[in-house]
């Protein structure tokens, strides 16, 4: 029994079968991604990335320029603005879809979005903070609210059957392409008396080209310098207000060994 191809042949599955598996649980609604209680984040940093939405919600805008650095002009005048834009009351829940630390020569900042879930409405607030070095307390070097009600975000869910036919195409190469790579790729890791075998196992496994459709917007892009493991991939930033990006690319190398397998059986 060739137990190393049966081991290659479990984890080319699971790879395949476990990437599906989360893109349906991500679209479904099954889960949602958020990182407010990862481990290892500094929860005191977390609740300074949340405060400056709070704040505002709360109409403490003094907390809030002091923060800006004193800008009290131009603040106040954005403060107005977002408080105008938020629904009413508390919302009934959060969660940190998005985070990025920086740390450098030019300071170290902090930025980080957060969904705010309302009964009629869903507010994305991106904060990024700002400090010298650690020892400093954070600034507010940036902060910027939008606000959709639950029927204008259901257009940019992953809805197979809105999509218009051009997407829908490009999603169902992104779960028939794989599958294929997949069975070409375990017809040829056992296919007995194959030669270069390795050669095939690495080639067949890639895709070279992507075109990619985005279900926010609709729109199509073609990036011919391009390679994707196993054909396809499944992009989406974890938040309601962003669409899902599928990508497909050709399989070039398991419509070689097609092609080849096709021409060794025929007869001379």
């Amino acid at each position: 029994m060739p137990w190393g191809r049966v081991i290659l042949a479990l984890l080319a599955t699971l790879f395949v079968v476990g990437g599906m598996a989360s893109i349906v649980a991500l679209g479904s609604g099954a889960w949602r991604p958020d990182f407010s209680n990862t481990p290892g984040l500094n929860q005191q940093d977390m609740a300074t990335l949340a405060a400056p939405f709070d704040d505002i919600r709360l109409e403490r805008d003094g907390a809030v320029i002091a923060r800006l650095g004193g800008q009290s002009v131009s603040a106040q005048a954005e403060i107005d603005r977002i408080q105008t834009l938020l629904p009413p009351g508390e919302p009934l829940s959060s969660r940190l879809t998005t985070m990025r630390a920086q740390v450098g020569t030019s300071g170290n900042r902090l930025w980080g979005v957060r969904e705010y879930e309302y009964p009629e409405h869903v507010v994305r607030a991106e904060t990024t903070l700002y400090r010298d070095n650690a020892e400093q307390p954070w600034s507010i070097e940036g902060f910027n609210v939008n606000v959709l009600s639950r029927e204008a975000l259901a257009s940019r869910g992953l809805n197979f059957a809105a999509e218009p036919p051009s997407v829908q195409a490009v999603i169902v190469a992104a779960v028939a392409l794989p599958l294929f790579m997949l069975a070409t790729f375990l017809v040829a890791l056992f296919q007995p008396g194959l030669k270069p075998r390795w050669v095939w196992l690495l080639l067949v496994p890639l895709g070279f080209g992507t075109i990619s459709a985005n279900t926010a917007t609709d729109a199509l892009t073609f990036l011919p310098v391009s390679i994707q493991l196993f054909g396809a991939g499944a992009t989406w930033s974890g938040s309601v207000f962003d669409g899902w990006v599928f990508s497909a690319a050709i399989p070039f190398g398991a419509l070689f060994y097609w092609l080849a397998r096709m021409f060794s059986k025929r007869p001379a």
